[in-house]
Order: structure tokens, then C-alpha cells, then sequence
């Protein structure tokens, strides 16, 4: 089939990710199928209530089993080069906007403040405009993920020429350092109180792929209690 090739490519990544994917893969597929086969079993005895909850979680583990095989075919292809980034001049500053703006509603859901710092004036960026709204989206989905009621995340951007320097800062647990080697492996999950139900996933994996993409890599700062920042830079685009 036209997968063929990208399952290839995750496959070759090693026994031990094939091993993880396995395991993430089976969790929501496990209860998935449980939750099905009890509403087909007692659907007489159900109540409409009942159901309708069933039906609610089931589709809830369905959404997270796809998500994860579309990152698995978008980290494959990415690892094939299959993916190669057109680039073209672009305001980053309108698109941490967007990007911000998009993760909002669940920061204040969650009780964190999520703010933007930059300069009023900054150059255009010369990148492609959709793998970077992605890269920004894993990394707030990240910042999320490790933050609790009452702290902060902050998207500071930062012109150093010939380069603009993004960062993703968070006052959330910090990354110990055993875990630190290995945040960007995919399905790594470091211990984390604040995670709850997230997979771990490939959001940093697909991250550091596209900025090396774009020839540059994330750099992480991180300490315990006080918090993580995700820095990465994009070339300034020159007229």
C-alpha cells in the first residue's frame, strides 16, 4: 500500500521503538475494543446513559489511537526526508499569535498564564510556515503538559541576526537529568505528576526533526521546580 514505505522507515528505527509503539498503541486500542465489546454485549440492559458514555470514551481512545499513527507516518517521513521544507518569508510573529492564541482556552482551562515577549519590530523569517506552526504547536502542547495551576509558559522571540531565536518557557517541574538524553526519543515518558492521561507521543521527536530540517536544532535549559525552556532559531529572511 502507499504506507509501505513509511511503516519501513519507522520499522528500521529499531526493535526498541517498535516495542513502544506496540505498547502505545495497545493501551487505547485495549479499552477501545473493551468499551465496544460491553455496549454490544449489554446493549439491551444499558441504559441510554449508559451508552452515551461508552460511546464518549470509546471515541475519546479512538481519537488518541489516530493521532498517534498520524505522527508515526509524519515522524517516518520526516526520517525518510521524505518531507523537505519549502521555505519562504514569513511573519513569525503572527503566527506565535495564532499558534498562542489556539492554546488559550486550555491554559486558562488549566489555570496557566500563557503570554508572548517580543520586540514590536521583528524581521521576516525565511522557513516553511506550516512544519513551524507545528513545531510551536508540540512545543505548547509540551509546556502544557508539564505545567500545573498557577504557572506560566512564555513564547519569547528574539532577533540575533542573521537569525530570530524562539523560545518555549515554562515554570512548570523542570526534566531530571537522567531523563534529559532522551526527551526527543519518541514515546519517551520521563516521570511527570502533571502528565495524567497524555501519551507521551512523538511531539518533541517530530519538533526536533523539522528544526533540523531547517538547519538549526532545539536547545533545552531545564531545572528542576523551576521550570524548561525550548530554544530554537530560524533564519532571518534577507530581501
Amino acid at each position: 500500500g502507499e504506507h509501505r514505505g513509511d511503516i519501513f522507515g519507522v520499522v528500521h528505527a529499531g526493535r526498541e521503538l517498535v516495542a513502544q509503539v506496540s505498547h502505545d498503541l495497545r493501551t487505547p486500542l485495549s479499552s477501545l475494543h473493551g468499551y465496544l465489546e460491553t455496549l454490544q454485549i449489554k446493549e439491551q440492559t444499558l441504559s441510554p446513559s449508559k451508552r452515551a458514555e461508552y460511546v464518549a470514551i470509546a471515541l475519546h481512545h479512538s481519537k488518541r489511537l489516530r493521532r498517534l499513527v498520524e505522527e508515526l507516518f509524519e515522524l517516518a517521513k520526516l526520517d525518510a526526508n521524505e518531507i523537505q521544507p519549502h521555505a519562504e518569508p514569513f511573519s513569525v510573529a503572527e503566527l506565535v499569535q495564532d499558534v498562542v492564541l489556539e492554546f488559550q482556552l486550555r491554559a486558562q482551562r488549566k489555570g496557566v498564564d500563557l503570554t508572548i515577549k517580543a520586540p514590536d519590530a521583528l524581521p521576516f523569517v525565511n522557513a516553511e510556515i506550516r512544519l513551524i506552526e507545528r513545531v510551536l504547536e508540540n512545543l505548547l502542547e509540551n509546556a502544557l503538559d508539564h505545567t500545573s495551576k498557577g504557572e506560566e509558559i512564555c513564547v519569547i522571540l528574539n532577533p540575533i541576526e542573521p537569525v530570530v531565536s524562539i523560545s518555549v518557557a515554562d515554570t512548570g517541574c523542570g526534566i531530571a537529568g537522567s531523563d534529559l538524553p532522551h526527551i526527543f526519543d519518541p514515546f519517551y515518558q520521563a516521570d511527570n505528576p502533571h502528565r495524567g492521561d497524555h501519551h507521551a507521543g512523538l511531539g518533541l521527536a517530530i519538533a526536533k526533526r523539522i528544526v533540523e530540517l531547517h538547519g538549526s536544532d532545539i536547545k533545552v535549559n531545564t531545572e528542576i521546580d523551576k521550570g524548561t525552556t525550548f530554544t530554537f532559531e530560524l533564519p532571518e529572511w534577507i530581501p
